[in-house]
């Protein structure tokens, strides 16, 4: 349990040391790291999740508790008696008594150890639900930087058709080009305003995805993601499918709590067992009768129900039946947790693999082959169609780009998440 709490106390250091990094005023211009740091501090689900600690430390307190005694007083012969001394008076008779109920066979101990295994497992479930909520915040920034990267495409491109098209205005006049031609310069241009438009939408509903996951920061509206994109760290030897799987089985919030589970149902069934040795209720009273030759005594006794009819065997099958529940729920989370690191890992060494291509080669050429038919244009060694299917070329590979990082990203964070590390 205390290394649960410290794994709860790392992630809240690291909440406060990213907001402790200033944000402008003006413009949040936030990186990856404030964003989970905004996540852990006002995302409602993750909130919510950490009443159910609270639940389960209230259990606790409730399992611990002894039961406490119950007091009562009797007042009888209430009508006139005849008293020792033969005098008649009215001399009523009271008797206080405690009762005390005394748990045997070790249940209470039975009972905290179980709702203390019940704290640890909800514990590492907030965990779970930490690692799977902050994913889908990683998923929702780099939506949002790549609609930022697609509205600068969308802007460069704009762009370099407005210069084109001011150029050639210029030649139209001077009957250097075709209206024929001209006019295709302007619809390229009125589409390229439309991927604009686009983009823009787009990048507002990305923001609006983010922002309903960070809990409505302020400045939302005019909140950008920082262009950077995340870097992996995965060497050969530490990329191997079964090292990643043993290292996700050690350290997967659902998985360990799982585990957690198993002894919790075993406590309980054994407390299920022991419920058949009966509770003793001790009791002691204090008689005062006036009226009476012996006016004070004093009384104590026992009772214990006896298991004859009943002998708990309901309960002990039901507690079976949870313990084998337990037992299968972490047989499946391990083969989940199989299953996530074989796709995860597989996903993010494709879409590592096509992003690599992308920089080693495409760009530079793609660039380069766009600067040439645009001066090839300008000294009239290529038509203005080759020129329109270079600038097309150029955006299509550039989101393409900008695409293929993303999934690279989306597919590490996967990666991590199924492996069940921060970064």
């Amino acid at each position: 349990m205390m290394k649960v709490k410290a794994i709860c106390l790392s992630m809240a250091l690291l909440s406060f040391t990213a907001l402790a990094q200033p944000l402008n005023t003006d413009a949040i211009n936030l990186t990856e790291e404030q964003a989970i740091a905004l996540f852990f501090q006002r995302n409602l689900g993750l909130i919510a999740a950490k009443f159910n600690v609270d639940q389960s430390r209230a259990e606790e307190i409730i399992a611990s508790a002894i039961p406490n005694p119950v007091f009562s007083l009797s007042v009888y012969e209430l009508s006139n008696q005849m008293s020792k001394n033969g005098n008649t008076r009215f001399l009523p008779a009271f008797s206080p008594m405690i009762q005390q109920l005394i748990e045997t066979a070790g249940k209470r101990g039975l009972r905290m150890e179980g709702a203390e295994l019940g704290t640890e497992a909800s514990e590492f479930d907030l965990l779970d639900v930490t690692r799977t909520l902050s994913n889908a915040v990683r998923h929702a920034f780099y939506g949002l930087l790549l609609t930022q990267k697609t509205l600068e495409v969308a802007k460069d491109n704009l762009e370099r058709y407005d210069q084109i098209k001011d150029a050639n205005a210029i030649r139209l006049r001077v009957g250097d080009i075709s209206e024929t031609d001209f006019t295709r310069i302007e619809v390229e241009s009125l589409k390229a305003q439309a991927d604009l438009d686009r983009a823009e939408t787009a990048m507002k509903q990305a923001r609006t995805d983010l922002l309903l996951l960070l809990g409505w920061p302020e400045n939302s509206y005019t909140l950008t993601a920082v262009d950077a994109w995340p870097k992996a760290n995965l060497n050969d030897e530490s990329s191997k499918e079964e090292s990643l799987t043993q290292k996700a089985l050690e350290n997967r919030p659902d998985f360990r709590a799982a585990k957690i589970r198993i002894d919790q149902a075993g406590k309980f069934l054994e407390l299920a067992r022991r419920l058949v040795y009966p509770d003793v209720t001790v009791n002691a009273a204090f008689l005062r009768d006036p009226g009476n030759y012996f006016s004070n005594t004093g009384q104590i006794g026992f009772s214990v129900p006896l298991p004859i009819f009943y002998r708990q065997e309901g309960e002990i099958a039901k507690a079976n039946v949870t313990l084998n529940n337990a037992e299968i729920n972490l047989r499946q989370t391990e083969q989940n947790i199989r299953a996530d690191i074989t796709k995860a890992l597989s996903s993010w060494k494709s879409a590592d693999a096509i992003a690599r291509r992308f920089e080693q080669s495409v760009l530079e050429r793609i660039e380069k082959m766009r600067s040439a038919q645009e001066f090839a244009y300008q000294k009239g060694a290529v038509g203005l169609l080759d020129l329109i299917d270079a600038e097309r070329n150029y955006k299509a590979m550039m989101l393409d780009y900008y695409t293929a990082l993303a999934n690279r990203s989306n597919a590490w964070a996967d990666l991590l998440m199924a492996l069940g590390e921060e970064k």
